[in-house]
C-alpha cells in the first residue's frame, strides 16, 4: 500500500520519475549523520567561507538548473553533507510541481547549526533557514520535520517572490501548503500522512467561519477601541468577546500601535487554505491552478483579494469570493 502511494505521488509530482529514484531520494532524506548520499544529477560542491560567514555547500539540481547554499558551523558539517542530496532533490521536485516557465535560479538557503541562538550575517541577501541540531551535531527532534515539511513550503515562497509579487495571506500560504505537501508526500509519506490527518482534524473541530479573505488584513486592536467607547459599550465588549462596538458615526483616534494584522485561528486557516487549493485542483486540474498562480506572481507589486478573485474568474471560471468569507 505504501509503495503504491509513493508511485502515485511520483507520477503526479514528477512524471517520468522512476521508482528507483524515488526510493533513492527517500533514502537520502533519511541518511544518518556521517553518510554522504548521492543522487543522479544532484551536484554538491564545497565552498570556502566568505569573511565573517560560515562555509557552505553549493547544491545544484542539474536538471532544472536551480541551486541553493547549505551553510554549516563546526558541529554541523556532517549533518549538512548527510542532507545535501535531499535538499537538491527537493528543488528538483519543486521545479516540476510548480511547472512554471520562470523559476528561481537560487532558492532559499539553509544553515545546519548546533547554536540555538544563531543569527545570519546582516549582509545576507537570500533568506537562510536554520536547521537545528543537537549540541553534538546529531539531528534534533525537530530537524526532520523542518527539512521535510517546513522547508518545501518555504521554498514555494521563494518562487512566489521571484519577481517581487506580494500576495494575500490565504493565497500565499494556501499555494505553499498545496505544493509543499506534494513534495513532502513523495519524500516522506508517513510524515505527510500525519500532517494531513492533523489538518483534517483541525477543520472538523472548528466549524466556525474561517474568513480566509481577512487573513492578514490590518485591523484596529480591540483594546484600542475599548479605551475610546462609553462605559456601557466597554462593559458589553468585556462581557462578550464576539461583540465589538460600532465604529461608524463616532470619533476615534488610532495610531500605528493601535493596529494589528488579523492572524487569528492560524492552524485552522492554514488547513483551510490548503483545502481550498486541493478543492480547486480537484475541480479544475493542477495545471490550471498553477497557471493562475504563475500569472499572479510573474510581475512585481501587491495583489489584493479583488485582483486574485478577478483572475480566478478569468482563468478558472471560479467564483472565489464565496470561498473566502
Amino acid at each position: 500500500m505504501l509503495l503504491t502511494m509513493i508511485a502515485l505521488q511520483a507520477a503526479a509530482i514528477a512524471p517520468g520519475t522512476s521508482r528507483r529514484f524515488v526510493e533513492a531520494a527517500r533514502s537520502a532524506c533519511a541518511a544518518p549523520v556521517g553518510e554522504r548520499p548521492t543522487l543522479r544529477s544532484i551536484k554538491v560542491d564545497r565552498l570556502t567561507a566568505s569573511p565573517g560567514d560560515l562555509p557552505a555547500l553549493r547544491v545544484t539540481d542539474q536538471r532544472s538548473g536551480g541551486w541553493l547554499l547549505v551553510y554549516y558551523d563546526a558541529g554541523g558539517e556532517g549533518a549538512a553533507y548527510a542532507r545535501a542530496a535531499c535538499l537538491g532533490v527537493q528543488i528538483r521536485l519543486l521545479a516540476r510541481a510548480l511547472g512554471a516557465p520562470r523559476l528561481p535560479r537560487q532558492w532559499f538557503s539553509t544553515v545546519f547549526t548546533t547554536d540555538p541562538d544563531y543569527v545570519a550575517p546582516a549582509q545576507q541577501v537570500v533568506t537562510r533557514w536554520k536547521i537545528p541540531l543537537e549540541a553534538d551535531g546529531r539531528f534534533a527532534a525537530q530537524t526532520q520535520p523542518m527539512l521535510l515539511l517546513t522547508l518545501p513550503h518555504e521554498q514555494v515562497h521563494s518562487f512566489q517572490s521571484r519577481a517581487g509579487a506580494h500576495l494575500p495571506r490565504w493565497l500565499e500560504e494556501g499555494h505553499a501548503e498545496w505544493i509543499g505537501h506534494k513534495v513532502a508526500a513523495l519524500l516522506s509519506p508517513p510524515a505527510e500522512e500525519a500532517e494531513e490527518q492533523r489538518s483534517r482534524r483541525s477543520l472538523m473541530a472548528h466549524p466556525l467561519p474561517v474568513h480566509l479573505g481577512s487573513w492578514g488584513a490590518i485591523r484596529v486592536r480591540r483594546e484600542a477601541i475599548m479605551r475610546q467607547v462609553p462605559e456601557e459599550e466597554r462593559r458589553k465588549m468585556e462581557a462578550d468577546p464576539a461583540y465589538t462596538a460600532p465604529l461608524s458615526g463616532r470619533s476615534f483616534s488610532f495610531g500605528p500601535a493601535d493596529m494589528t494584522s488579523d492572524e487569528s485561528n492560524l492552524d485552522l486557516r492554514y488547513a483551510a487554505a490548503w483545502q481550498l487549493f486541493r478543492d480547486l485542483e480537484a475541480e479544475h486540474g493542477k495545471s490550471a491552478v498553477q497557471s493562475w498562480v504563475d500569472d499572479l506572481t510573474k510581475t512585481s507589486g501587491s495583489i489584493d483579494n479583488a485582483m486574485a478573485v478577478r483572475t480566478a474568474d478569468a482563468v478558472l471560471h471560479e467564483q472565489l469570493s464565496q470561498r473566502l468569507d
